[in-house]
């Protein structure tokens, strides 16, 4: 049996589940390439398991670092930025552990209790690495708690057009269009009014409950962004990533705090991150092309332009500009 100590001085053991109780927290402990692996963290099971006491977790000391989030609204190449912005020695990306979902699934966790998540994600696997931490878009009810824990904390709040946000819906067959009736859901407990649309919900097309839910991210983003504050947490599109990588990387850098110099910059700019997928390692633009000739149609063309123009008019009455304005520079 590894001990606490062990366990908490090693941050290859991450923390991976909070037991219904809410007494244990499961750690699992991963190789280093598992962590830099395409696979979410969520999906990871580790090479050992060990159930700790969350009492005896907040009576230890840890060495923690530096840490920054990166919240999306979903398919806006979130996990692309989390892994441009990995520098071996400098950085250590954390892509969607699955801490933040056992978190998230507590009706009211405590603000030392997300504390504690932060800190233990925290702890640098090299002196003075950072953490940047990119939670699943279903955990963004938790923003403004979780950017509470550290005064000055930073984060990027990740975001893309809403016809854009629906095409990557329509590339994933049915599990991307089950994926944003989800996120309608999820977002309907706390993003926003929702009452007036309750009822229509079952009889509206998946692309329209999907733009809801896009709506009401655009909603929780502005509130979110006010409660924290512009300067701590900054709005990018992802089309302005797209176009201008390497002012993006740089400016993404240089407000979370991450201390990447321009030869950083060049390296992950020259090395293999834009040239494979960042979910599944394949070619980009093979399986760019794959997609797009298996999911565009003039049909779902005109569905999309349709859901558009309807959000268009619900977010104008409702005085909210969308997407959100980009504030990172």
């Amino acid at each position: 049996m590894t001990t606490l100590t062990h366990i908490l001085s090693n941050p290859d053991w991450l923390p991976h589940q909070i037991d219904p109780s809410g007494k244990e927290m499961l750690f699992v402990r991963l190789a280093r390439d598992e962590f830099n692996a395409h696979a979410f963290l969520a999906n990871q099971t580790g090479t050992d398991q060990q159930w700790v006491s969350i009492n005896d977790l907040h009576g230890a000391r840890l060495q923690t670092g530096p840490a920054s989030f990166i919240f999306h609204s979903g398919f806006c190449r979130s996990t692309l930025l989390l892994r441009a912005l990995g520098v071996e020695g400098k950085v250590r990306g954390l892509n969607e552990p699955e801490i933040l979902n056992s978190l998230s699934r507590l009706a009211d966790p405590s603000d030392d209790l997300i504390a504690l998540v932060i800190d233990l994600l925290s702890r640098p696997h090299s002196a003075g690495a950072a953490v940047v931490i990119k939670p699943s878009n279903f955990q963004n009810r938790l923003i403004p708690k979780i950017m509470a824990t550290r005064k000055g904390m930073r984060a990027i709040l990740l975001t893309n057009a809403l016809d854009e946000f629906l095409w990557a819906i329509v590339r994933k067959g049915l599990l991307g269009r089950q994926w944003g009736r989800q996120t309608y859901l999820v977002a309907a407990s706390y993003a926003g009014q929702v009452d007036g649309f309750a009822a229509h919900i079952p009889g509206m097309t998946d692309l329209q409950v999907a733009a809801l839910g896009w709506l009401l991210m655009q909603n929780w983003f502005e509130t979110s962004q006010g409660d924290i504050g512009a300067s701590r947490a900054a709005v990018l599109h992802s089309s302005h990533f797209d176009e201008n990588r390497a002012a993006t990387i740089r400016s993404s850098a240089a407000h979370l705090e991450l201390g990447l110099h321009d030869c950083d910059i060049r390296a992950i700019l020259d090395g293999p991150v834009f040239a494979t997928d960042a979910k599944t390692g394949s070619d980009y633009a093979t399986k760019e092309a794959r997609d797009i000739e298996r999911s565009r149609s003039a049909v779902t063309a005109d569905e999309i332009r349709e859901v558009c123009a309807w959000i268009g008019e619900l977010a104008r009455v409702s005085g909210l500009a969308v997407p959100l304005k980009q504030t990172l520079c």
